[in-house]
Parts: structure tokens; sequence; C-alpha cells
């Protein structure tokens, strides 16, 4: 799996969003250290890009959770915005400050306070707070969430809250 480590270029797709920018499409880059996301996105009216856990910094270009864009993620950002949702661009990302099991918010599934997640579509919390009061496994944890620990073969037992011990 190759990386992604800059904000996602102009020319992303391009070939693409000329032919035809109303055609279903399905990307994911996931976990990867993608910076930002480019307005040539908008072009797209239905689709479905995977970001979550990317260390991403700004928020989705606003114009991608308007009335134009109801398909994006699988039509989950119109949903949301007829559902009544504040940010509708919530649905593509989870703001920081917050996270979801999905990294973004669904009909079902809001996006929940987590002061340790600093970058939009964090899918999990570490928690800040550890029952043991054991400060190497909160540097542990955040080591693990800031270089994708998630992708590690051997990722068991990581950020898993209420854990009495240090136990990976």
């Amino acid at each position: 799996r190759k990386r992604i480590q800059r904000a996602i270029p102009d020319e992303f797709l391009k070939s693409i969003r000329e032919e035809d920018p109303s055609v279903e499409v399905v990307v994911d880059l996931s976990d990867n250290f993608i910076t930002d996301l480019s307005s040539s996105l908008t072009t797209f009216t239905n689709m479905n890009l995977v970001l979550v856990d990317s260390d991403i910094t700004s928020p989705a270009p606003e114009e991608l959770c308007d009335t134009d864009h109801t398909g994006w993620t699988a039509g989950m950002v119109g949903q949301v915005r007829d559902g009544g949702a504040l940010n509708a661009c919530n649905a593509i990302l989870c703001p920081p400050g917050s996270y979801n099991k999905d990294g973004r918010l669904s009909v079902t599934t809001g996006c929940n306070v987590c002061t340790s997640c600093t970058t939009f579509g964090c899918t999990s919390c570490i928690d800040e707070t550890p029952t043991n009061g054991n400060k190497v496994c909160e540097i542990l944890n955040k080591l693990f969430t800031k270089i994708s620990g998630r992708t590690w073969y051997n990722n068991g037992n990581w950020l898993v809250v209420g854990k009495d011990r240090c136990d990976y």
C-alpha cells in the first residue's frame, strides 16, 4: 500500500472528473498522511472518499456539503443535512476534538467529544485519564495514533479504553 504524505493534488482523478463527474467514485485513502483536500474534488457529485485517520488538518471544502453534493460518502452528506445536522461536512470527516468509529458522522452515530483527536476523521479516542495513572501507556497510545499503528500487523490491545495496565 502506497502512503500519501501531502495534500490531495488538484490532478487527483482528473480524467474521471473531465469525463463524467457524476459517476459514482469510491476511493479509500484512510491511514495516510494527507494534509488537505483539493477544492477540485467539488466537481464530483457522487463520491465516497474515505479519508479517516489521515492526519487532515483542514476542513473539507464547504461546497462538498451543499445540496449539489448529496451523493457524497454514499449519500450520507445529504442524509445528515436533511436530518438537521449543523455541519453536513462532518459526514465526510468528524472535526478535530471528536471521533466516531467510522471517522465521520452518520444518521445513526454522531461525532463524540475527544480532546486527544487533533485532526479530522479520528476513529478512536485515547483515554486521557488512564485508570492506573500510567504515563507510559498514555505516551505509547499517543505514539501509536500518530504513526498509524492501526496499520501494524500486530496491533492488538492498543487504544483499549479502561485497560488496567499497559499490556500490548
